[in-house]
């Protein structure tokens, strides 16, 4: 069972260290006229260089122009589609692979409210239908947050550690509502404009929090603070990972009528992902514990100063490569 340990951990760290950071490619369409639309987009920049796409609009439509991009992750161009009956839709075109990156598309319309569209990872071509329902808003608010918390491999390493640090029922609840309520102030906070904390500082902290916890798994000092209360440690860095959640709202932006209501619907979609993450893995382990016939005790130090071990690899090597990024 000690290798079924091994495999889960290593194949998560895996993910880890090739994964990107959650955020989207971000797409806006907006009607001009009655056939010119203008096309601009903005790519994460966790994309390498080689494997830029090429976006365009399509549907019996002409690109007119190319407009200014300030840098190779941004881009404008100006289209004129004639027939109108032809739906519109957006290629993104990879030169390589795929990364699996979810996109979002903000559509504007004169005389209507800003709407938008989520494609999961691996989707390439985007249909712009010719309505939108008034409840697309918050769906795709809440899809966003649901995908965003479900490709941070950053936060959901650091639950793991987190749960594995208090493992029975009652301190993962404590553990997990104290992370919820920390993230989901700062996030309001951070979205809202309240504070602007720089995006590259805050995730190689967000890193060094998971290596902190790591090393408490892997030292076992169960006297510590760390381990008496578990609740303080996923509170106090979960108000640093709620600014973590917001980076992705910063890319987008929030719709000015609207803010309130996308904020809400992202962090509930962020708490819902969160969730699926934490019954998904008690499941596991709860499953390994009963296969094992009670003989491999994950709560020893063995296990959990193993994961530890791991985690701490990993989170470390991406501690020093998110330092690599500042300038």
């Amino acid at each position: 069972m000690t290798r079924i340990l091994i495999a889960f951990l290593l194949f998560f760290q895996v993910g880890v260290a090739c994964s990107h950071d959650g955020r989207p490619v971000y797409l806006e369409v907006n009607q001009l006229s009655d056939t010119e639309y203008e096309l601009a987009w903005r790519i994460p920049s966790t994309i390498e260089p080689m494997n830029l796409p090429a976006i365009y609009l399509e549907g019996s439509c002409d690109e007119k122009k190319a407009l200014s991009a300030t840098t190779e992750l941004l881009g404008k161009r100006l289209y004129e589609c004639i027939d109108r009956d032809v739906p519109l839709q957006i290629g993104l075109y990879f030169p390589r692979t795929n990364p699996s990156l979810s996109s979002i598309v903000r559509i504007e319309r004169s005389g209507f409210p800003s709407r938008f569209l989520h494609a999961g990872p691996g989707v390439t071509v985007i249909k712009i239908p010719s309505s939108i329902n008034d409840n697309s808003l918050f769906s795709e608010y809440g899809k966003l947050g649901v995908a965003h918390i479900l490709g941070g491999y950053d936060h959901l390493l650091f639950l793991l550690c987190v749960i594995w640090l208090a493992f029975t029922f009652k301190r993962i609840l404590l553990a997990v509502t104290g992370f919820t309520i920390a993230h989901s102030i700062t996030l309001g906070l951070a979205a809202l404009g309240v504070v602007t904390p720089a995006i590259e500082p805050t995730e190689a902290l967000i890193a060094l929090s998971i290596v902190f916890v790591a090393a408490e798994l892997a030292r076992q000092n169960r006297e510590s603070l760390s381990w008496r209360y578990p609740v303080a440690v996923s509170s106090v860095f979960g108000l640093l990972h709620g600014f973590g959640f917001a980076s992705v709202l910063k890319e987008i932006g929030l719709p000015t009528n609207d803010t309130l209501m996308a904020l809400f619907a992202f962090n509930l979609g962020v708490e819902a992902g969160q969730l699926l993450f934490i019954v998904a893995l008690i499941i596991l382990l709860w499953s390994v514990q009963k296969a094992s016939a009670d003989k491999f005790d994950l709560s020893g130090p063995s296990s959990q100063r193993l994961s530890g071990y791991v985690a701490g690899i990993f989170a470390t090597f991406w501690f020093f490569e998110r330092l690599a990024t500042f300038g």
